[in-house]
């Protein structure tokens, strides 16, 4: 079926492991993630505009406006993506647990 919410999830449970959203449409505004599940370790927002070089992205936090590059908690998530060809959301310092994570495309 094609995906034309322009969405993906996955389970992260281990370091360096990534969910990734390639980009279907690059003047889109956003990307809303969100992390639910039980875990202790350290993800990053990242982008990439040549398709091969991730960087981190800042991202706010829809509950409580905090600004960062990376979570340690669950929560709704929000960072802009304009020009983008791929967004991820990578683990980092992991230690246990499993992080669902989804990311969908928003409009511009």
């Amino acid at each position: 079926m094609p995906n034309y919410r322009n969405s993906t999830s996955g389970s992260i449970a281990a370091n360096s492991t990534s969910v990734t959203l390639a980009w279907r449409e690059f003047f889109n505004g956003g990307v809303g993630v969100q992390v639910t599940g039980t875990f202790s370790g350290t993800l990053q927002f990242e982008m990439t505009i040549d398709g091969t070089n991730f960087v981190a992205v800042q991202a706010t936090s829809v509950t409580t406006g905090t600004v960062a590059t990376t979570t340690t908690a669950t929560g709704v998530f929000f960072f802009n993506v304009v020009g983008a060809q791929s967004v991820r959301v990578t683990s980092t310092a992991w230690t246990s647990g499993t992080a669902t994570v989804t990311l969908a495309g928003l409009p511009g």
